[in-house]
């Protein structure tokens, strides 16, 4: 599930403009940042549990390019998200490629490169969008209509001011994941090990 939430967290990271503020707004919001830098925080409600599961780290996202996923605790585990697909840091510091069934991957790989880059039409192939709010406190509600995506969500729901907040994944089987962004920087300039990790 770790690699379905990864994904997902590709998702809009800006927001920007007051009022009358629309899907074709949010899109080219998406698309103006070189890149982000930030902490998260995850959240895991498995159902009937009231209690979560917490994880924390930092990530590096470049928009269509790739995330860099660095959990920090309960342990530490790292992470890549590119167009190739998803890649685990392995003891010996050297990148292997996910075990995920090839044509799911593609599938989701497309879906969250679509929210990475902004780019709506993509997304409202698999979901249906609602967008409320203005630039400055936003909601954006992501109900599934693919078969795929029905297997996986119910909903998903985001919501922003300036940046991405926080974002809710709620899953068919009843669990439920909460992640939240803060300590975000806008096109800071990335460390070599960053570079190599998210370009390609």
């Amino acid at each position: 599930m770790l690699r379905k939430i990864l994904f997902i967290c590709w998702c809009c990271l800006f927001s920007g403009l007051l009022w009358a503020f629309d899907l074709t707004e949010l899109q080219n919001q998406l698309q103006r940042p070189q890149n982000i830098k930030g902490d998260f925080t995850q959240q895991r409600f498995l159902r009937g549990t009231n209690k979560p599961i917490i994880a924390q780290g930092q990530f590096v996202l470049v928009p269509k390019a790739g995330l860099l996923w660095q959990m920090k605790k309960p342990f530490a585990d790292t992470m890549r998200v590119r167009k190739s697909g998803i890649d685990q840091l392995n003891a010996n510091n050297k990148w292997i490629a996910s075990k995920q069934s090839a044509s799911a991957q593609k599938n989701q790989v497309k879906l969250f490169l679509d929210l990475l880059a902004g780019q709506t039409n993509g997304i409202q192939s698999q979901f249906t969008m609602q967008l409320q709010g203005t630039a400055q406190n936003w909601k954006l509600q992501l109900q599934p209509k693919s078969v795929l995506m029905k297997q996986i969500f119910t909903r998903i729901d985001i919501q922003g001011d300036e940046s991405v907040k926080k974002i809710v994944l709620s899953e068919v089987q009843g669990d439920r994941t909460e992640i939240t962004f803060s300590a975000l920087k806008i096109n800071t300039a990335l460390n070599r090990f960053e570079q190599n990790a998210v370009l390609p």
